[in-house]
């Protein structure tokens, strides 16, 4: 357990629990905390998947510790750019599969962590929303693009340029969260999704995380070449040996035998 971050295993799954009350705003000290704990949690067989959460209930993250930016001048805010973009890149990096469990409210980098996560679950009361443009300032560490890959360009105008706040509903409806669940649901519901990767092979799913993240910018042509390298490389592996054998013969791979 660190100073910020509560961890948590249940089974091939980390919950990582972030706790600076009242609103859980992030400091540069949380945001390395976040980095060192991403990667170390990265390179544990036992843990497949990361659920990353906020404690209580009101919120997920408030955003920023705007003091310490107003006070720490330029200095400070280089090593607040280069922590969040460490930060990001592990949890987008991550070999296995990560999931936002959303409560309460989701604000600035609050949203920019989540958005970093292959999966975001919110529950119906929750807001979201990005006031970079209002406090002066712009998105980090690639949130722009990670947003209009995940709304389009129009939307994220709206939620950027604008300011605009957004209930549950409609960040389900426009793609910005993958599902809504009741109040005080997400971290379970969270768990579930992430706890699916232990039914998956742990070189396939790093492999395929590594061939969606250039899907968006490769031509047709490039991304089946891609594709062509990696599945004869994984072919000839142990893993699709067992999960090849297994399915041949109407068993479970030894890597789901081993969930519990």
């Amino acid at each position: 357990m660190g100073k910020f971050l509560m961890q948590e295993q249940l089974g091939q799954a980390a919950i990582v629990t972030y706790r600076n009350p009242p609103q859980n705003v992030w400091t540069l000290e949380a945001v390395d905390e976040l980095s060192a704990a991403v990667t170390a949690l990265g390179a544990r067989r036992d843990i497949r998947a990361l659920v990353l959460t906020g404690a209580g209930d009101t919120h997920f993250s408030g955003g920023s510790d705007g003091a310490a930016l107003i006070a720490g001048g330029r200095g400070y805010a280089e090593r607040w750019v280069d922590a969040w973009g460490r930060a990001l890149e592990a949890l987008e990096r991550y070999p296995g599969v990560t999931v936002a469990a959303l409560n309460g409210t989701a604000l600035g980098v609050g949203l920019a962590c989540a958005l970093a996560c292959d999966y975001l679950v919110a529950e119906r009361e929750l807001v979201l929303a990005m006031p970079d443009a209002r406090l002066g300032l712009v998105p980090l560490a690639g949130t722009s693009k990670r947003l209009v890959d995940k709304v389009g360009l129009a939307w994220a105008k709206r939620i950027l340029l604008g300011g605009e706040e957004l209930d549950a509903e409609l960040a389900c409806r426009i793609g910005l969260v993958e599902e809504l669940v009741d109040p005080g649901f997400a971290k379970i519901v969270g768990l579930s999704l992430a706890s699916k990767v232990a039914h998956q092979g742990a070189q396939a799913v790093a492999a395929t995380r590594e061939l969606l993240r250039g899907a968006g910018e490769a031509t047709l042509a490039q991304q089946g070449q891609r594709e062509r390298e990696v599945f004869l490389r994984l072919a000839t592996g142990e893993e699709a040996r067992e999960g090849l054998a297994a399915a041949e013969a109407g068993r479970a791979p030894a890597w789901f035998l081993d969930e519990d």
